[in-house]
């Protein structure tokens, strides 16, 4: 669908319904042609007629037209499996509808769970059957056919509402809004100043207006109005209006009535400009000047102090970490003379105590000492001669054989206390010493007819 209302704010909208309105013009029958001129030429009055009574219903009743495209469930459900949604209708938090050519918003009761509703670019011309949707909180309806804001009284969670190319020439309908934050109202047919004046409705809530390109022609009375109803905003777009061009000291003007205004137009509102904009509203030009020098150069000076406070701050953090690290060198210092002075004297100098190294490995359960390991195995390896000395001697005097005295003393004499086997010797040469250990694994520890046992 087309508007062809360009530059033509109180004209009604021309608008063509395509292959509708042909289709009404051939059922109603064409007059017939003048001479040298088709069928078709015959045919585009009755559907330039026909594009306008639908037009001109559409303001008033909404018409059901048959052939264009409609919010039917199967339509609805296949937008939303397109877009990544869900077939069931509930689960569906988002719902893009745009550039679809439906004439009329209906058919949504089921998708109650809609935060986001995007209807822009369609051929839409009334805002209804909406409350079905109480959570909504983006609607966009943009480059539609919308001649009035109404039938949003259940949209209570609504914060965004984008309105941007229609037809709308008054606010209306902003109180049951309560969370309303940003509006776009850019490219309508708003011509008067008091048009605006239902912004107040909502003027402790709304952030960010856009009023941008439309038909102001008023400057004075258009900048005067903005304090009085939208005192909150922080973001304003005012800009290509009809008197845009002939409004003087413009943007020293909004600022300095607006003080909580971050954004006019296309670019943001510094500090030093909100500065020299509150100084110009009292002073005038020279009052800017110096108040904007002035805080050129209380911020020159705040940048220095906090340059100062660094550099400060970090040569502190550097002198606490050099001293951190002569202390530790000074305790490594002190404690390897300690320790040298141990290892020479066996004395430990004033101030210090001997500990176990904390990376040495502790002793595991059964075994021991160095120095008590080598005892053991001094003892193991002596029974083990004096058992072989001992069986040699036996088998001497079993076959006959003449020995020294001084052997059969050795034999009868260690012979009765001799053990049983290697483990009960271990034993034996353990509790003799006074050790207690593990007689299993110790006699695990000796190979049989070896000289020396492995612990």
């Amino acid at each position: 669908f087309a508007s062809c209302t360009e530059g033509r704010p109180d004209s009604a909208p021309l608008r063509l319904a395509g292959n509708m309105a042909v289709g009404v013009a051939r059922s109603g029958g064409a007059s017939a042609a003048p001479d040298g001129l088709g069928d078709g030429a015959a045919e585009m009055p009755a559907t330039v007629s026909s594009g306008v009574e639908g037009g001109e219903a559409a303001e008033g009743e909404d018409v059901a037209d048959s052939g264009l495209p409609t919010m039917s469930p199967k339509v609805l459900q296949e937008c939303c499996l397109k877009n990544g949604g869900f077939t069931s209708p509930e689960l569906n938090e988002l719902l893009m509808l745009q550039y679809k050519g439906f004439r009329k918003i209906e058919g949504l009761e089921a998708y109650s769970n809609v935060k986001s509703l995007f209807l822009e670019c369609n051929g839409i011309h009334r805002i209804q059957n909406l409350s079905c949707m109480p959570h909504l909180s983006s609607l966009y309806l943009q480059q539609n056919c919308i001649a009035r804001i109404e039938n949003l009284e259940k949209l209570t969670s609504l914060t965004y509402l984008n309105l941007a190319h229609n037809n709308i020439s008054c606010v209306e309908g902003l109180e049951p809004l309560l969370k309303l934050e940003r509006l776009n109202l850019a490219s309508n047919k708003f011509t008067e100043v008091s048009a605006f004046e239902g912004l107040a409705a909502r003027k402790d809530s709304l952030k960010s207006i856009d009023v941008s390109c439309n038909y102001i022609d008023d400057g004075d009375a258009f900048l005067s109005l903005w304090p009085r109803v939208a005192p909150e905003v922080e973001c304003l777009y005012l800009h290509h209006n009809t008197c845009s061009r002939t409004l003087k000291d413009y943007r020293r003007r909004v600022v300095s009535g607006l003080p909580k205004v971050r954004w006019l137009d296309e670019r943001p509102v510094t500090e030093m400009e909100r500065v020299g904009c509150e100084a110009w509203a009292t002073g005038g030009r020279d009052a800017e000047n110096k108040a904007k020098a002035d805080f050129a150069l209380a911020e020159m000076e705040a940048k220095k102090k906090s340059f100062d406070d660094y550099r400060r701050l970090y040569d502190a953090a550097a002198s606490r970490a050099r001293a951190q690290r002569e202390a530790q060198e000074a305790r490594e210092s002190d404690r390897a003379r300690a320790k040298a002075e141990l290892d020479e004297t066996g004395a430990l100098a004033s101030g210090w105590l001997a500990m176990p190294g904390a990376a040495d490995p502790e002793p595991s359960s059964g075994s021991q000492e160095p120095e008590r390991r080598g005892e053991l195995r001094a003892k193991v390896t002596a029974f083990i001669k004096k058992r072989e000395a001992n069986a040699a001697a036996a088998a001497a005097v079993a076959e006959g054989q003449a020995h020294d005295p001084a052997a059969d003393v050795a034999v009868v004499a260690v012979a009765p206390e001799e053990p049983a086997d290697v483990s009960e010797a271990f034993a034996a040469a353990i509790a003799d010493d006074g050790v207690a250990g593990s007689v299993d694994n110790a006699s695990g520890g000796v190979a049989d007819g070896a000289g020396a046992g492995v612990l």
